[in-house]
């Protein structure tokens, strides 16, 4: 029915599966090592939340991909972050479980052991490689700066241009953040992972992090990359909750303009339909003989260097003999050595229409090389089918279906039985109570709609009410975290995780800026909440006993477990003193 329309869409919690993989599980305490988390069956996911991940090691993003195919009408899809960790320190740690929510439902990753050993990087000669530096600086400092180029400032339309950033430092900074430029106008790819160096710039030696996107231009014209960021903390007091962490600083660098040329008219092959690269191609089916009127499955791969995603389907111009249909196609996206290419299946169902040798005619595609600054022409070969005629002709003439159709008498039959041999089975439908029911669902569905709008509504224009209302959710994830932190043995890691979600917590509920407090200010206003003196000093307890055991390595007064249990008491208790409040 036409009303089911309004009704919002549920969250998609079938068939959704989150993993996480590590390339390494022993790595040293100056190597970097790749975390790739890749969520299959959704269209739309937002990026993971990596939880602890971010406290044990720095990381840095390394770019994502994502596929989707279409294979016999069925859509199926997936995406991947890859992201580039360096550990802080030595010991055995507990990465994840990674977490992705998926319109409203939170799915969740296994957790992965990682140890963390002394040593230099597993690089050749042990040493991280040096080069000499041979740009710029578009923003810098003495010790830290960065710098945006790309390989080339004109380009063909579609055609790869590689864009590098790179983040010199002499000194150590807190929780740098990259924020990708502005690229509209662009088709882009990351370039993962991320290279870690030594450079040399006027004689002096940088750790160097270079990022690296692929970008195409999409139209002819000028296009501009805007302004990168990087973002960090300088150094400060070592950071608890009760104090700040430095202060926080920007870098920028300058946009770059690129001119993105038409390609050019001189050479045009016939046919051609905008592909840019190189690439070759190959046509199969699935079997050499077949009966008529059966379906044979051509499958056309085009495989090579430039943006696959842009390539226009090959298809045969004429197919004799041949019901054609297009059945589906697949990408799967490739970056060796900093250039994009990839291989792109599509899929065809042709069905002959007579007995004998029938030819399907080979395919070509038209393209433009710009490494070369000339068109050029891939094919495939003709294929050539034994096509076997069908065995009985009530299969050629329904097909699928082998029924005939007999005659099982000569006369006509009655259309009515006599008078009097009809009688009533059962209540007209529209006196029955189902069907008076069904009538009022349309007016019950807008009455749902609206008061999801208007809740949707309220929460946008009050931020507070909205972190009151999903703080109890954040606080069950957190405490997940902390319970496996606690069950690895990691007092460390557990009393950091109870430490943010209690503060949090208590932000989230009495509409407090609860970070950056110090113990007096916390006390303050849980006491003007209502709370007793009782609670107050628990809270407050529990928060120094995870701060000793965090900064100072050590706490005679709480074991793990104890302090997952007290952290429960003390949510318990700031809950009850909402729920009072609101009474």
């Amino acid at each position: 029915m036409a009303f089911l329309a309004l009704v919002p869409p549920a969250a998609e919690a079938a068939g959704i599966t989150v993993t996480a993989n590590v390339s390494s599980s022993v790595v040293s305490l100056n190597e970097t090592f790749t975390l790739s988390v890749a969520v299959e069956g959704a269209m739309n996911v937002p990026a993971p939340e990596l939880g602890r991940i971010t406290d044990q090691f720095t990381v840095y993003s390394s770019g994502t991909s994502s596929n989707m195919s279409i294979v016999n009408g069925r859509i199926t899809s997936s995406k991947q972050w890859n992201y580039s960790l360096l550990p802080r320190e030595t010991g055995s740690f507990v990465l994840g479980p990674v977490e992705v929510e998926v319109d409203g439902a939170v799915y969740s990753s296994r957790p992965i052991e990682i140890d963390v050993v002394e040593g230099q990087s597993s690089q050749a000669g042990g040493e991280m490689e040096v080069r000499e530096s041979t740009g710029n600086r578009t923003a810098a400092s003495d010790d830290i700066f960065v710098t945006m180029a790309v390989d080339k400032t004109e380009a063909y339309v579609d055609e790869q241009i590689t864009l590098s950033f790179k983040y010199y430092r002499r000194v150590n900074v807190r929780s740098p953040r990259y924020e990708s430029p502005d690229l509209t106008g662009f088709w882009t790819e990351d370039l993962p992972p991320p290279e870690e160096y030594v450079e040399i710039v006027a004689g002096k030696r940088y750790q160097v992090t270079e990022i690296r996107t692929a970008l195409f231009g999409a139209a002819v014209g000028t296009a501009t990359v805007g302004e990168a960021h990087l973002s960090y903390y300088g150094e400060g007091v070592p950071f608890t909750f009760f104090r700040t962490r430095g202060e926080k600083r920007t870098l920028r660098t300058k946009p770059i303009t690129i001119e993105i040329l038409p390609l050019p008219s001189a050479g045009r092959a016939q046919g051609f339909r905008g592909a840019v690269g190189r690439y070759t191609m190959e046509a199969s089916v699935d079997v050499q003989e077949v009966q008529e009127l059966k379906p044979v499955t051509l499958l056309v791969t085009l495989g090579g260097t430039g943006n696959v995603r842009t390539i226009p389907a090959p298809v045969p111009d004429d197919l004799p003999g041949f019901k054609m249909y297009e059945s589906g196609s697949s990408t799967k996206i490739t970056k060796k050595n900093g250039v994009v290419g990839g291989v792109r299946t599509f899929e065809y169902v042709c069905v002959p229409q007579w007995a004998g040798a029938l030819t399907i005619p080979g395919v070509e595609l038209a393209y433009f090389d710009p490494g070369r600054g000339r068109y050029d022409v891939v094919g495939t070969d003709d294929i050539v089918l034994k096509v076997t005629p069908r065995t009985t002709i009530d299969e050629q003439v329904t097909g699928t279906v082998g029924a005939v159709i007999s005659r099982v008498g000569a006369d006509i039959r009655y259309i009515r039985e006599p008078a009097g041999s009809l009688r009533r089975v059962s209540r007209p439908l529209y006196l029955r109570p189902a069907f008076l029911l069904s009538q009022l669902l349309p007016l019950l569905s807008l009455v749902m709609v609206w008061v999801w709008k208007s809740r949707r509504r309220r929460l946008s224009q009050d931020s507070g009410l909205e972190r009151f209302l999903k703080a109890p959710a954040r606080v069950r994830r957190q405490l997940k975290i902390a319970d496996a932190a606690s069950a690895a043995g990691d007092h460390a890691g557990t009393c950091s995780s109870v430490a943010r979600l209690t503060v949090d917590f208590i932000g989230d509920r009495l509409g407090v800026a609860a970070r950056g407090m110090r113990s007096d200010q916390l006390r303050a206003a849980l006491t003007e909440a209502g709370a007793d003196a009782a609670l107050a000093d628990r809270v407050v307890s529990l928060l120094s006993a995870c701060d000793l055991s965090r900064f100072a390595g050590s706490d005679a007064s709480l074991t793990t477990a104890e302090i997952v249990e007290e952290t429960g008491i003390c949510i318990r208790g700031i809950e009850r003193l909402r729920a009072r409040r609101r009474r």
